[in-house]
């Protein structure tokens, strides 16, 4: 009779010097067939750390698992708004990053202690405008986007000198139709995955 692939049963790698059943076999794991390699485990210290380490391992995924399920059902709990102000410090960092060479968009300073992603068109009005990377630029955290309220004026000066007056004035238009979206979860989560791959790109 032919056995195809198959082997005489016995101990190799890890069960090296263990004696099987001399057997033809298919099915062999270090050399043994099923019935062999389970008396090996039980049988002899090296076989019984494995046991102890596939019950390690078997362990982890439960609770990797279960700490997966958590941070969905958390997930899944938040409000919107919170998911959006999740998603914002994603694409915010990414703003970071990108505008990393470039002064402040409002009053061209290039030293700062914090830099904010700051909005031309403020987010909580212009919802639809939150992601759009034309209307979000590095920005002196407490000067220009705090204390100065987002130093609209200057804001503006600073794009029409990097991008041109034809840029503002479509950002301008297109912000008339950009007000009181409504995100839904999917879209926030597809926008998240997106801005953290560009981040990964930047670093």
């Amino acid at each position: 009779m032919k056995f195809n692939n198959s082997k005489i049963c016995k101990g190799l790698n890890k069960a090296k010097g263990f004696e099987g059943c001399g057997k033809l076999t298919k099915h062999r794991k270090y050399g043994l067939c099923l019935n062999c390699y389970s008396n090996w485990l039980y049988s002899t210290d090296v076989g019984k750390l494995e046991i102890e380490k596939a019950r390690i391992k078997g362990k982890k995924q439960v609770e990797n698992k279960n700490k997966k399920e958590r941070a969905e059902l958390k997930e899944s709990l938040k409000s919107i708004t919170a998911v959006i102000n999740d998603v914002k410090k994603e694409f915010q960092h990414f703003i970071r990053l990108r505008d990393m060479d470039l002064p402040c968009i409002s009053c061209g300073a290039n030293k700062c202690e914090e830099w904010a992603g700051g909005h031309f068109f403020k987010a909580e009005i212009y919802s639809g405008l939150i992601f759009d990377e034309r209307n979000c630029h590095k920005q002196c955290n407490a000067k220009c986007n705090k204390y100065a309220q987002g130093a609209q004026l200057e804001y503006r000066m600073g794009l029409v000198n990097r991008y041109g007056e034809d840029f503002v004035k479509q950002l301008e238009a297109d912000s008339l139709l950009k007000r009181n979206y409504k995100y839904t979860r999917e879209e926030l989560q597809q926008i998240k995955e997106k801005y953290k791959q560009k981040i990964k790109e930047i670093i």
